[in-house]
């Protein structure tokens, strides 16, 4: 191994790795997701409407699922959930790979997506339990490039394959899931859970006010995020080509690709709050770009935009969701704020939807611009308070650990 890359495995442990690879290998083999939509549609010949009720499914899944993942994590430990995460959603992905029905479809979309959103909160839950400091926000950052590497490559292989046999898909993303299950359950290193994670009472919902409002936060950055999906729409409505629309979703991609590593590296050196308000302005300033966009330059301008926003916010969001909860309380933290992207998945098409048949694209684009910049304005309001609960969350994690 070179020296510069054995540097870097060194400064990580071990376990931080075994995630690292296994969501390389899970994500790269992330076939069906991506092409579930198209599947539905080319080779069912279901109609639209029962198209985005299958769709739909998976928000809200993923809403229920991360909920319920934190306060899993923080009882049984994130190697526990991950593996009947990983586990659970292998063995609905060969289900859904034979149901033949509508109704059977919704229900094997919402079990696969119970199960493997479970995943996201233990993983993060996973990498604070390992890291500190601005070495956790490093150590996300790293993981969410190995995420957006095999979000670019997915799709393409998933493409080619689905020309030999679309089942093929479904066997190919369950083995994936299951290959990293096994990873975690023979190399993850499991550690005794903390005296406290035993003797307080899980909650699904604690009474704290900055983790309420910070949910908020989230929710409204989430809704502009999860807009992205309404530009096929907008971009079919003003007679680009579905060439035109993989141009932009392209520059995403490789925007989060080039760009992750070294932003985050930058943020990591501060490791301030302010970061994240930044994200979410940006955000909403590459949204509103569409509003006025009309020609694809300037589209792809906006998208360039937001998209350095998506970065600038997920390089330091993960690292302060988990240090707003105490140690034995951090999946619970991390999977309530996780399931405002859940919700915000299943409203903003909806709301989308709503805006663009009444009001027209601009409008639309107007609002969601808006929401982005209320986040900014609500996560900047909350980051002395931030400030203060992450600093006493670090001294809890450095004082000395009781004896036996």
């Amino acid at each position: 191994m070179p020296p510069a890359l054995r540097r870097v495995y060194a400064a990580y442990p071990a376990g931080f790795w075994v995630l690292w690879f296994g969501t390389i290998i899970n994500r790269v083999g992330e076939f069906v997701v991506p092409l579930l939509g198209f599947y539905l549609t080319a080779e069912r010949g279901m109609p639209a409407f029962q198209v985005s009720v299958v769709l739909a499914m998976l928000g809200a899944g993923r809403f229920v699922a991360e909920g319920l993942s934190g306060p899993l994590s923080d009882r049984r430990g994130p190697a526990f959930t991950m593996t009947l995460a990983l586990t659970g959603g292998a063995v609905t992905l060969l289900a859904l790979s034979a149901a033949s029905t509508f109704p059977w479809l919704v229900l094997g979309v919402l079990g696969f997506s119970l199960f493997s959103a479970m995943y996201k909160p233990a993983s993060s839950a996973a990498v604070a339990e390992l890291t500190s400091g601005a070495q956790r926000t490093r150590a996300y950052t790293l993981l969410y490039w190995a995420i957006n590497v095999g979000a670019a490559t997915a799709p393409v292989l998933g493409g080619w394959l689905a020309g030999r046999s679309y089942r093929l898909l479904f066997y190919l993303d369950a083995a994936s899931m299951a290959l990293y299950a096994l990873l975690i359950h023979l190399l993850f290193p499991r550690r005794p859970r903390p005296a406290a994670a035993s003797a307080v009472r899980p909650r699904l919902l604690p009474r704290d006010r900055l983790l309420g409002l910070f949910c908020v936060a989230t929710l409204l950055y989430s809704l502009t995020y999860q807009s992205y999906k309404l530009l096929a729409l907008v971009f079919a409505q003003q007679g680009y080509t579905p060439v035109q629309y993989g141009q932009v979703l392209a520059l995403n991609g490789a925007l989060v690709i080039l760009l992750g590593l070294p932003v985050g590296g930058l943020i990591a050196r501060r490791n301030h709050p302010r970061w994240q308000a930044a994200g979410a302005a940006l955000l909403g300033l590459g949204f509103l770009g569409h509003a006025f966009a009309d020609a694809l330059w300037q589209h792809l301008l906006a998208v360039a935009v937001w998209s350095v926003g998506e970065i600038v916010a997920y390089s330091i969001g993960k690292t302060i969701v988990s240090e707003l909860g105490r140690p034995e309380q951090r999946g619970t933290y991390i999977g309530l704020v996780g399931s405002m992207s859940g919700l915000s998945a299943l409203l903003a098409p909806l709301l989308g939807g709503f805006l663009l048949d009444g009001y027209g694209a601009r409008p639309m684009w107007l609002v969601v611009a808006g929401l982005a910049l209320a986040g900014a304005l609500l996560y900047l309001w909350l980051e002395e308070r931030v400030e203060r609960r992450r600093a006493e969350t670090t001294a809890l994690e450095a004082a000395p650990k009781p004896a036996g």
